[in-house]
């Protein structure tokens, strides 16, 4: 008789729902991980598959269906890369569970996520978007271009609600913004909106330093490929969004907004704990050090911010840079 697969495998899809309200240190560490303790597993699996087994045809085309239909969240087992992967699914458990939303949902980059904002509104007649400058350089070209069939108004902060149409779906603010940091004060932007979602772009600030959701935010978009990353190797975005919107936001990923992949995935859940000491200054040196000094990247002991402080001398192998060295 043919085994099931083990559903634990997909438990992080139930994650969001399930785990309990924690310090932001510590949902960096475990949001997204809490099923491995009991597979006996410390890091999280890349699940590398594009398709997966069917043991029941029909009940498989009915989730599909039901997908397809309204954007259902799709239990048990996965059924193919695009609809949901475990390795994804524990970053957007981590990702929401960090920003303080309900759900996430992954891309292929962030472009790619704000693209299917977009649609989802442009879908529901709301072609309309009310935006704030200065936004990320792609982002003002994707609305300027009306590339997707928005148009948009642009304006400051103090005349949002004046802009606002019977159309306008989305109002969206960047805040610090890239490259310039303006900012823009998030609870009174979404005082102004209304009823129209706003979506906040987060890329720099990242939820150590702020959580627009907690501000009024509807949406909240990263390009995960900068700071969630950190190291410059790969790309992926990201929307953590209410429950209600995830469900066509999902849809757009399926079809024509791209997935993300697992590597990326599985890299953006390895830099998430990391995350927790980005606020404050950087540890001591050991103390037999000369002063000044502090660790290089030559050690992947010591890659981490604050790691070094955590190693003894004989074990960490991070060259010893004096200021005065670098400073001549």
């Amino acid at each position: 008789m043919d085994t099931p697969l083990d559903p634990a495998s997909t438990s992080a899809y139930e994650d969001v729902r399930t785990a309990p309200c924690r310090a932001l240190a510590t949902e960096a560490v475990h949001a997204g991980r809490e099923d491995l303790a009991r597979q006996g597993l410390h890091a999280p699996p890349i699940d590398l598959s594009t398709t997966y087994p069917s043991y029941d045809s029909r009940a498989e085309a009915a989730r599909i269906d039901a997908f397809a239909a309204d954007g259902a969240e799709l239990d048990g087992p996965p059924v193919y890369g695009r609809l949901g992967n475990p390795t994804v699914a524990r970053f957007e458990t981590a990702l929401a569970r960090l920003e303080g939303t309900e759900s996430a949902v992954a891309f292929a980059s962030g472009m790619a996520a704000l693209s299917a904002v977009l649609l989802v509104r442009s879908a529901l007649g709301l072609r309309h978007v009310v935006a704030v400058r200065p936004l990320y350089g792609c982002s003002d070209h994707l609305l300027t271009a009306g590339l997707l069939g928005s148009e948009v108004t642009w304006t400051d902060p103090a005349g949002i609600a004046d802009a606002l149409r019977p159309d306008t779906g989305l109002v969206m603010v960047e805040t610090p913004a890239n490259p310039t940091l303006a900012e823009v004060d998030l609870r009174a932007v979404a005082h102004a909106c209304g009823s129209v979602p706003l979506l906040a772009d987060n890329t720099f600030a990242t939820p150590v330093l702020q959580r627009p959701a907690e501000q009024g935010a509807r949406l909240v978009l990263h390009s995960a490929t900068k700071y969630l990353g950190g190291h410059g190797d790969w790309m992926a975005g990201v929307v953590a969004l209410r429950e209600e919107l995830r469900r066509a936001t999902a849809q757009e990923r399926f079809a024509p907004a791209g997935c993300c992949t697992r590597s990326p995935a599985i890299c953006c859940c390895a830099g998430c704990p990391p995350c927790r000491y980005g606020c404050g200054p950087p540890p001591p040196p050991p103390p037999n050090w000369p002063p000044g000094s502090r660790p290089t990247r030559a050690s992947p002991a010591c890659t981490t911010r604050g790691s070094a402080a955590r190693w003894s001398p004989s074990k960490c192998t991070a060259t010893r840079t004096p200021s005065s060295a670098r400073s001549a």
